[in-house]
């Protein structure tokens, strides 16, 4: 049987324009049902020993317009006013706040980053040469060697962290709705994603750097390591100013794509965590930020 008969087969059992059938969520009601049918026809294919094919063009239908995340497990838009509960979400560090009809505000700016190291300061010149001689030699006994040369800054940037517990398995959509309120701040970063443990220091999570190369990024993170999966070096239109929609996607067998607005950024594969998950989380590391809507979608564990 050809794929064109396969597929008036199926249009006569659920009258659908493929066309129009592209779900962006379990509330795709119609949409999903016509997957469904689509799945039961590539069994029976499969079965029949249809050529291959005929069944990767189904399977690769199946892919482009499936939502096989059917549970959703968060639907929070703060329009209570209120994080500590319904869901409770912790800050671990820094502020947020609720502003009303903006959702939830973020800020970590450049008075909050680690200041200068001395050496670095005295550089611009002034003070004596007596003052400038005895400065490196106290720098020479009292700060690190060579082996630390290449840091411009003591410590590590401020960051700001929030979360709240959900319980899932290793397949996720993580759908938010993002405001970046500086265009082109300088060492911006935030990240958010699904975490285990209390630590929050093992799952994966979406970073978008504003006006930055690479501007995206999805980032595995396990007790002492971090790795970066995949990144996005082109323009993300994320920097105008407007909310956007911004999802992180992982399916049961490792395959992960990042859209903005509904168009695929990333798309890539990754196994290296297949366990549960235990919570979301955002972490500011420099920029202003509303999460106008955060919402998370599930498989059966």
């Amino acid at each position: 049987m050809q794929v064109q008969q396969i597929l008036l087969v199926l249009f006569v059992a659920l009258p659908l324009p493929i066309g129009l059938a592209r779900a962006q969520s379990p509330q795709d009601a119609r949409a999903l049902e016509l997957v469904d049918r689509l799945k039961e026809v590539i069994q029976r294919a499969e079965r029949n020993r249809v050529d291959g094919a005929t069944v990767n063009q189904l399977k690769d239908l199946v892919r482009r317009y499936d939502w096989p995340w059917r549970t959703k497990l968060l639907n929070e838009d703060f329009s209570d006013g209120d994080f500590t509960a319904n869901p409770p979400w912790n800050v671990s560090r820094g502020e947020f706040r609720v502003i009303r009809g903006a959702g939830l505000r973020t800020f970590v700016g450049a008075d909050s980053m680690a200041r200068p190291t001395p050496s670095e300061r005295e550089r611009g010149g002034g003070g004596s040469a007596i003052e400038g001689i005895l400065g490196g030699i106290l720098r020479g006994v009292l700060e690190p060697g060579p082996a630390s040369q290449g840091s411009q800054f003591r410590g590590a940037p401020a960051t700001a962290e929030i979360s709240t517990p959900v319980a899932l398995g290793n397949a996720f959509a993580v759908r938010v709705r993002l405001l970046a309120r500086e265009r082109n701040p300088e060492n911006s970063r935030v990240e958010f994603g699904l975490y285990r443990g209390s630590e929050r220091d093992w799952g994966y999570r979406l970073a978008y750097s504003p006006g930055s190369r690479p501007a995206l990024e999805i980032v595995r993170s396990s007790p002492g390591r971090t790795a970066v999966v995949e990144r996005y070096d082109g323009a993300t239109g994320l920097e105008d100013g407007r909310a956007h929609q911004v999802e992180l996607r992982r399916d049961r067998d490792g395959a992960m794509q990042v859209l903005v607005d509904g168009k695929e950024l990333v798309r890539t594969v990754d196994k290296g965590l297949n366990d549960f998950f235990d919570g979301f989380t955002i972490v500011n590391g420099g920029g202003d930020y509303d999460f106008e809507r955060i919402e998370i979608y599930g498989t059966d564990r």
